[in-house]
């Protein structure tokens, strides 16, 4: 059963129970060795495919699971309770699938959907890009162009900053604006083969933490059939913005979540049942006290990521607020649980035989990976104040 007071259906509490399951054995064994030399998760993976978890989100008509927003958080938080990395890579296979699964041609649905299911598919998004100034957190980033080629687009050196499970994913959910003209509002997605272009990595990956998602730059060149366009041309965020931004937002809160988590209750049975006397004891006050705090601000970013991803499944939201605000509240909760876990466990915490640093790099990642929370809390900004005018770029940066 998973952690929290939400009210859970019997089917989402057995799906909880077993990512959990499939965390203790397949991913906690591995974890710390996939942190210290950053390789790639491929067994936790395998793993989640052979278990069926690969087409979560795919509707039961093209043979996936069909399941809901709020059992997918479910699944992501019990995955990066034990390695954040993995649970990491299997979020973004998530997302960059979920609009060709739900929008896509009957072709698409042949070429692309159906090898989700079957496990030969495996995706990621290429969408980050440092093309303005202030890279991620430039006002005005805008995705790069891709002309339009006989039957295809052309994509020229265009240089994605981090693109997780590079070169381990098989389809890429690649952002772009079409045509010399499209304007930064106007996003279109293709689905990029990673055996039918050409692309290297421009950069290993050695991350500070999430050592293990081998989100490396990787710049990509050739031709991608108009076959392989998600919807239309430039309508991306303006009709499917709705539908798509709350699942990437949802799963990024849950992976933090998850890692504040798993922190939490590796912190617990460290201080409760520890043998060395210089470890820290449950029964100093001080630290009893702390731990209270931390499990209330765990417990408080879940009922509103579980809400936020419920209200979603209902078709409750108008908007994708309240998506945004729990991607934010727990990613900042997970910073603030880990770093306070790591005090309250002193010298001993710091030791590379525990698992407390890795807790704590991996949760920093939160607030500057995928949608930064400072980019995020601007359009929540914009939500909540719909009429104020727009500040645009400072031009003396």
């Amino acid at each position: 059963m998973a952690d929290g007071f939400f009210p859970l259906t019997s089917e989402q509490q057995e799906w909880a129970a077993r990512a959990a399951d499939i965390a203790q054995r397949e991913l906690a064994p591995r974890a710390a060795e996939t942190d210290r030399t950053g390789t790639f998760p491929s067994e936790g993976l395998k793993a989640l495919k052979r278990e069926g978890f690969w087409g979560l989100r795919v509707s039961r008509e093209h043979g996936g699971l069909e399941e809901s927003l709020l059992t997918t958080v479910l699944v992501t938080e019990a995955l990066a309770k034990r390695c954040a990395s993995t649970s990491l890579c299997y979020k973004m296979h998530l997302e960059a699938s979920e609009l060709v699964a739900r929008i896509g041609t009957p072709d698409q649905l042949e070429r692309m959907v159906r090898p989700i299911v079957s496990g030969d598919a495996f995706f990621t998004v290429a969408g980050s890009e440092a093309a303005g100034r202030g890279g991620a957190f430039a006002q005005n980033n805008a995705m790069s162009q891709v002309m339009p080629s006989g039957d295809g687009y052309r994509l020229e050196n265009i240089r994605k900053s981090y693109v997780t499970s590079a070169g381990f994913a098989t389809h890429h959910f690649f952002l772009c604006r079409v045509g010399k003209d499209a304007t930064p509002d106007k996003v279109s997605a293709l689905i990029v083969e990673r055996d039918k272009i050409d692309w290297k990595i421009d950069e290993p990956w050695n991350g500070f933490g999430m050592r293990g998602n081998n989100s490396c730059p990787v710049i990509f060149n050739g031709v991608v059939p108009k076959a392989n366009l998600v919807g239309e041309e430039h309508t991306l965020m303006k009709d499917q913005g709705r539908k798509f931004l709350p699942v990437v937002t949802s799963t990024y809160a849950a992976v933090y979540l998850g890692v504040a988590a798993g922190a939490f209750e590796e912190a617990k049975q460290f201080l409760e049942y520890g043998d060395d006397e210089s470890k820290p004891r449950i029964d100093n006050p001080v630290i009893r006290h702390r731990m209270a705090e931390l499990s209330v601000a765990i417990e408080r970013s879940r009922a509103l990521l579980y809400s936020a991803a419920s209200a979603f499944d209902r078709e409750q939201l108008t908007s994708v607020l309240a998506c945004s605000q729990a991607k934010v509240a727990c990613s900042e909760m997970a910073v603030h649980v880990t770093a306070e876990i790591m005090g309250m466990g002193g010298g001993t915490a710091y030791a590379r035989r525990l698992p407390f640093d890795r807790y704590l790099r991996d949760a920093r990642a939160g607030v500057v990976m995928g949608i930064t929370n400072d980019m995020i809390l601007s359009n929540i900004a914009r939500m909540l104040f719909p009429g104020a005018p727009r500040k645009t770029e400072n031009k003396a940066r």
